[in-house]
């Protein structure tokens, strides 16, 4: 009986539905994995071994080519889904609705209205709180790299430095900043990570890599062709690395661009929060003003 052992090398490639059959040619390409079988010699004599080879050389530079093809037809649906140009077009949304907490029991902190407002690419009022006089005011102007803190009655304040970042981070990884500017920007690196599994299977995942080494996993439906979640990675002010995903749903058109009026979220697995959309108007002609420093109330 022939020795089935084998070495896996890792070459960071994945050929897929190359229509090949190989068994028995001494090599195997499995997943991202080539497979090497002993007895080499014998391989090279077989004229299967030889055939594939020579095709396996041919088909590989036609991978990344290949990746892009599907990279730029899964961002070009998915914008088109949402809307096409007039999605493109909107240079901010006004809205309002209940955001639900949760700790890591599960225990949720009961509604707590929001109002929000963001203009693209880099700016946002997010006010949050049952009783107008007693409600969290949040402010970030990044173009001026600016941020104030506004809790309740009490002053004003600067943003933190943490703060700042959890903001800049949590822009980086938006879905809007995603499909309107990251995704074709030429500093960074697009790669298509094909179906996923399990309850992902009907969904096709890109990733995008940045300068910074950072990377976000956008995963679009096969079907509808919108965005259906994001996934990124976060480290915590105390060094606890962070898995951060974010579930849309509830579409609904509003002024022509199809939004998702539920946005679902969840750290290491745990859900973290829940948004519900009641309200949004797009292209107010929101001035940069509004997003100065917030006065507390009287």
């Amino acid at each position: 009986m022939r020795n089935t052992s084998e070495t896996d090398v890792d070459f960071g490639l994945r050929i897929a539905d190359c229509g090949l059959q190989i068994a028995d040619c001494g090599l195997r390409i499995s997943g991202f994995r080539f497979t090497v079988f002993p007895n080499p010699q014998s391989a090279i004599r077989n004229p299967k071994f030889c055939l594939f080879l020579a095709c396996a050389v041919l088909l590989i530079p036609l991978l990344p080519a290949q990746d892009e093809e599907k990279i730029q037809k899964l961002f070009r649906e998915a914008i088109e889904a949402m809307g096409g140009e007039t999605y493109l077009k909107v240079t901010d949304t006004v809205s309002e609705g209940n955001y639900f907490l949760f700790n890591r029991d599960g225990d949720s902190s009961g509604l707590i209205k929001f109002n929000d407002w963001t203009k693209f690419p880099d700016k946002s009022r997010n006010e949050l709180g049952n009783k107008k006089k007693e409600r969290d005011v949040t402010v970030f102007n990044l173009e001026k790299n600016e941020g104030w803190i506004l809790e309740g009655q009490k002053d004003t304040r600067d943003a933190t430095p943490d703060e700042m970042k959890s903001f800049k981070n949590a822009v980086k990884h938006s879905l809007d900043n995603i499909l309107r500017f990251r995704w074709k920007d030429p500093q960074n690196k697009v790669f298509y990570l094909g179906p996923g599994e399990g309850g992902d299977v009907s969904l096709e995942l890109v990733q995008i890599l940045d300068p910074e080494n950072d990377t976000v996993t956008i995963y679009f439906d096969r079907l509808s062709k919108l965005p259906a979640k994001v996934e990124y990675r976060d480290v915590d002010k105390r060094g606890v690395h962070l898995r951060n995903v974010e579930e849309y749903s509830q579409w609904h058109v509003v002024q022509g661009v199809k939004l998702p009026l539920r946005i679902d979220g969840f750290v290491n697995g745990r859900k973290a929060s829940q948004l519900f959309l009641t309200k949004i108007t797009l292209s107010n002609n929101l001035l940069d003003s509004f997003f100065s420093k917030p006065v507390p109330p009287k």
